[in-house]
């Protein structure tokens, strides 16, 4: 399978990383196409202020996704970060964040779930990771993902207390009121088109408002 280089010390110790170029630009074309053949025109996203932010979940139409999933690359890359042989996809996202008028501020720090120590320590790892791909260039202030560097230490070591999955769940509600965590820290990831960004679900991160006036697509 093909070696993709990955900073494994950069997502171990600030729970995100950035492969740059991981995607060609004729495939990213192709997804944001095919993205704006299933969701409304964009001009009729502001018209509607609860259709600047369209999330199409899986199972998601279209053959393109199913070359995506079995992308060699890819999934080279996703069993190298969980130590793991064998895979088990939690789903396919696409999102495009449409330009916005204010506020523009990050729109709802959290982390998308809870796992206790042992689960990110075990061999194969019994957690996951999100590899998103970028498929346009993200100007400051377009919808940029926002994260809390070095934040998932926090939650981890918050859930070295923990013993039950209903401790977890208080930690997946309220992980800023639990760890203490500073969202002032939180910072902007601008990727170029085609770059592959992945983090930790336990980092507190945050998607922010589109104050450009074109599109964000991943």
């Amino acid at each position: 399978m093909p070696d993709t280089p990955l900073d494994f010390d950069q997502l171990e110790y600030e729970g995100y990383t950035i492969v740059h170029g991981f995607m060609d630009r004729a495939r990213t074309q192709r997804i944001r196409d095919h993205m704006d053949s299933l969701l409304p025109p964009i001009g009729a996203s502001r018209e509607d202020p609860k259709r600047w932010h369209h999330v199409l979940r899986h199972p998601i139409p279209g053959a393109i996704m199913a070359e995506l999933l079995t992308d060699p690359t890819l999934l080279a890359l996703a069993a190298r970060s969980l130590k793991a042989r064998e895979l088990l996809l939690l789903e396919q996202v696409l999102i495009r964040s449409d330009p916005r008028p204010p506020p523009h501020m990050p729109l709802g720090w959290h982390i998308d779930f809870a796992f206790f120590p042992r689960q990110h320590q075990a061999l194969p790892r019994q957690t996951y990771f999100h590899m998103v791909h970028c498929l346009n260039t993200v100007a400051p202030g377009g919808a940029a993902f926002m994260v809390v560097p070095g934040s998932h230490q926090l939650t981890y070591a918050i859930s070295t207390q923990m013993e039950t999955a209903e401790e977890l769940s208080r930690l997946k509600r309220d992980p800023v009121g639990l760890t203490g965590i500073e969202v002032k820290k939180g910072i902007e990831i601008c990727p170029e088109e085609g770059d592959l960004l992945v983090f930790n679900p336990m980092a507190l991160h945050s998607g922010s408002g589109n104050a450009t006036d074109q599109s964000r697509y991943v």
